[in-house]
């Protein structure tokens, strides 16, 4: 691949499911107002993913960047701290047999226990994580609508380098395809209820339903504790009942996609306005 990957291959996913704590108030896919998020709140950057596999540490940078511009703040990041944070999370140490990627798991606990440290020498910590169903795209919008980002990862065909420089959302392409590697990209936004929006490459970049219930490998939710001010802060989530249970995320068995299900109306529609070639 021209582009850089890094997210070593997804063994285990948190074992608390941010689902389990959803509330009656939570707003289904139909009752969202598209576009969803706020991709243009910053300007993406590579942060050395172009010559490192450190795509976890990239898109968690993107996260803490635009988590911090929408409370108005600008925090500073650049290469070096980029390749800090590498070294810091993941060993790598200059010498190429260390770029070897990123766990997620060990990525979430870092972030907990220390944070991703930016160029000012301030760390930018997560309370907790919770992670959604594989494959999942409605629960991705809905998380997404309350939350305003979502990590997740993704296997990667050989096609989408190409999708990726034609600006083109990611999407299926029938046939037989190899997997050049995982990649981790923060979600930010949704176009409409079949397209979202992410970082990733120093660009805005879109994915479409039928490739992420395809081709996604995890998804998590960073919760900080701004995001907790009041019983049911954001609206939807049961505070008090996730904070009782804070001490248990770790991780649980391998589930590579979400359970077999009959298609949703809207994967249905989508792939009626765009059928396969």
């Amino acid at each position: 691949m021209k582009y850089r990957l890094g997210l070593k291959p997804v063994v285990a996913q948190p074992r608390v499911s941010l689902c389990a704590y959803y509330t009656s108030d939570l707003p289904d896919v139909d009752s969202l107002t598209f576009p969803l998020g706020h991709p243009d709140a910053i300007q993406p950057e590579m942060f050395m993913n172009q010559a490192l596999g450190d795509c976890a540490i990239a898109g968690s940078i993107e996260e803490v960047r635009l988590a911090n511009a929408l409370r108005g703040v600008t925090v500073n990041f650049n290469d070096d701290t980029a390749i800090q944070n590498y070294a810091d999370i993941a060993g790598y140490n200059g010498d190429p047999s260390t770029d070897n990627g990123t766990d997620v798991h060990e990525l979430y606990e870092y972030r907990k226990a220390t944070g991703i440290v930016d160029a000012d020498g301030n760390y930018h910590k997560v309370v907790a994580y919770a992670g959604l169903t594989v494959g999942d795209f409605d629960e991705l919008l809905v998380a997404l609508s309350l939350f305003d980002m979502v990590g997740i990862g993704i296997k990667v065909p050989d096609f989408c380098d190409a999708q990726f420089e034609n600006g083109e959302p990611w999407h299926l392409v029938h046939g037989r395809h190899k997997i050049e590697g995982q990649h981790y990209v923060p979600i930010v936004g949704a176009t409409d209820k079949n397209t979202a929006q992410l970082y990733t490459w120093g660009a805005q970049q879109g994915i479409t339903r039928g490739f992420y219930e395809t081709y996604s490998t995890v998804a998590v939710v960073a919760l900080t504790e701004e995001l907790f001010t009041a019983d049911k802060s954001p609206e939807g989530i049961d505070r008090e009942k996730l904070a009782a249970d804070l001490n248990l995320f770790n991780t649980g068995p391998v589930m590579e996609k979400a359970p077999r299900k009959r298609r949703s109306d809207a994967s249905k529609e989508w792939l009626g306005e765009h059928p396969l070639p």
